[in-house]
């Protein structure tokens, strides 16, 4: 008899969990940045494209030089060369991001670098309205040909 009310338990549980879920309403609330619990303010983000999302995408890190990584008055400058190491004009995407020591991403900014012909060099910088002090600048840099590699067109076959 204890088995038989135990399961009887059990589904008035589910079905009062599912009554309840149903309440909740819509559409999720859309979410808004707080300040933490220390009051650092929230993290910036501008960024136009999603990291890795181009076609042709290669990694370019090594295309890369950090020349400033500074504050001053109230925000960070963050600049750098990028050498183009591929054998074709290329675009660049450098994804700059301000890290704490405890690895709280402050701000991720995106800069575009384009039409930077072989073996050249192109200057960036950006401003970061951030006025968080010990920051470490990180860089992500995506290189893609300045036009899409050509396709292979195959001819139709013969009729005949």
């Amino acid at each position: 008899m204890n088995h038989s009310r135990l399961a009887a338990t059990a589904a008035a549980l589910m079905v009062s969990a599912l009554a309840l879920t149903g309440c909740v309403g819509g559409a999720a609330p859309k979410p808004t940045p707080t300040a933490t619990a220390t009051g650092q303010q929230p993290g910036i983000t501008d960024i136009i494209d999603t990291p890795g999302s181009g076609a042709g995408l290669e990694g370019a890190l090594s295309d890369s030089e950090v020349t400033t990584c500074e504050l001053a008055s109230g925000a960070w400058t963050v600049a750098g060369t990028l050498t183009n190491s591929s054998a074709v004009a290329a675009n660049y995407r450098v994804y700059v991001s301000l890290l704490a020591a405890d690895g709280d991403t402050r701000a991720l900014t995106q800069v575009n670098v384009n039409g930077v012909e072989p073996s050249l060099s192109s200057p960036w910088t950006t401003e970061i309205a951030v006025a968080d002090e010990a920051l470490s600048c990180v860089l992500r840099v995506e290189r893609y040909p300045v036009s899409p590699p050509p396709t292979e067109e195959t001819a139709p076959p013969e009729e005949g």
